[in-house]
């Protein structure tokens, strides 16, 4: 009987031994029998009694060993994941690479407005009509550019009006233009220069003969009245090959982008 019991319990020895050995991440084993398992965990018989372990304590070659369906699931993932980091690595040298060749690039704005002459409309025995037309531009020089290289600019703006001496304003309200947007394409040049101008806007200035007068205000005759648009700023926004380059509100400081000298 004895010898009997001896040799069931080497037998039983032996059965266990045939048993999974689990490989922990932080070092060690466990030995065992996995009796249940799910997408989390996994339940193991050892000597010591049942023990519930989550998959992520565990080394990748005992989940594929234990469950080869998880660990496939597990590389998917994270060969997925591999490939978006490298998509974002990607993209983030694309966009420095981008900031590097406008780093290289001098960018100048400069507004101004453009005044016409008064020149005579009509008159009659009482009064005479002036007229004067006036332009807003913008000018945009880009040097340093590569020869070799082909640019697309982009400019948007905004130009805004204020009225001259608004009390006498016999004319509509204008706003002046809103979001006109403009581009250019440059090729095999190191300089470029590009130079935007705005619909016309007007100044008129009526004027009495002797004897008589324009209008009559509080009890004053005026014999001479002013009045129509004159420029009060822009928005603008530049563009170079899709990378914002310059940003100027009106009444605010310029802001220029992505390296861009000037």
């Amino acid at each position: 009987m004895k010898k009997f019991t001896i040799a069931l319990l080497m037998i039983l020895s032996i059965n266990f031994c045939l048993g999974t050995i689990v490989y922990l991440r932080k070092g060690g084993t466990i030995e065992g029998e996995v009796i249940s398992k799910d997408d989390e965990k996994f339940v193991i018989k050892t000597a010591k009694g049942e023990e519930t372990i989550k998959w992520r304590l565990v080394k990748n070659k005992s989940i594929k060993e234990i469950y080869p369906e998880l660990y496939e699931a597990l590389k998917a993932q994270a060969l997925e994941r591999k490939k978006k980091k490298e998509k974002t690595i990607k993209a983030k040298k694309n966009i420095e690479k981008k900031s590097d060749d406008l780093s290289k690039i001098n960018l100048k704005i400069k507004t101004t407005e453009k005044l016409g002459n008064y020149k005579k409309m009509d008159h009659n025995h009482s009064i005479r009509k002036y007229q004067k037309k006036s332009y807003g531009i913008i000018s945009i020089l880009l040097s340093k550019l590569n020869p070799k290289k082909s640019y697309t600019v982009k400019t948007v703006y905004s130009h805004y009006l204020k009225p001259v001496n608004k009390s006498d304003m016999p004319l509509e309200k204008s706003t002046g233009e809103n979001n006109i947007v403009k581009e250019e394409e440059i090729s095999g040049r190191s300089n470029y220069e590009i130079e935007y101008q705005s619909l016309p806007y007007y100044i008129f200035k009526v004027k009495a003969k002797t004897g008589y007068y324009v209008k009559k205000v509080r009890g004053k005759y005026l014999t001479k009245i002013e009045f129509g648009y004159k420029t009060a700023g822009w928005d603008i926004s530049i563009w170079l090959n899709g990378t914002l380059a310059y940003e100027k509100k009106k009444g605010e400081t310029a802001t220029y982008h992505n390296n861009i000298s000037h």
